[in-house]
């Protein structure tokens, strides 16, 4: 009984060891569809999301950037960013809430009743 627990133990342990030098995340990638690099047809806009659940955005706005880095969430048709830098257009702590829809390389979202087509940056 006791070898075939420290054997149970051993599998586990050469388990989470080859997950984590494969890079294996730490929790579900449910948002694994958007994670990529994205732009809108001008390049005015990317955006870049992580497996992580970190992202950075940026927009040019009458030649200023703004935005930079953030978190984000995703709930079945919305993802939901989370900007805390400085440069964020409102100021810092800023949410915004988008509503998507992916196609493979094609995520359309709909921000504030604006809807923007991005392609995916390869």
């Amino acid at each position: 009984m006791k070898s075939r627990s420290l054997s149970l133990l051993a599998l586990a342990f050469i388990c989470l060891s080859a997950c984590v030098l494969a890079g294996c995340p730490a929790t579900p990638q449910a948002q694994s569809g958007i994670v990529g690099r994205w732009r809108n047809a001008d390049g005015s806009f990317t955006v870049e999301f992580l497996p992580s659940g970190d992202c950075s955005a940026r927009m040019r706005i009458q030649s200023r950037e703004v935005g930079g880095p953030c978190k984000y969430t995703v709930e079945q048709d919305t993802i939901t960013l989370h900007y805390s830098g400085m440069n964020a257009a409102n100021g810092p702590n800023e949410t915004a809430t988008w509503h998507y829809t992916l196609q493979g390389d094609a995520l359309n979202v709909s921000v504030f009743g604006n809807s923007m087509a991005l392609q995916r940056v390869h």
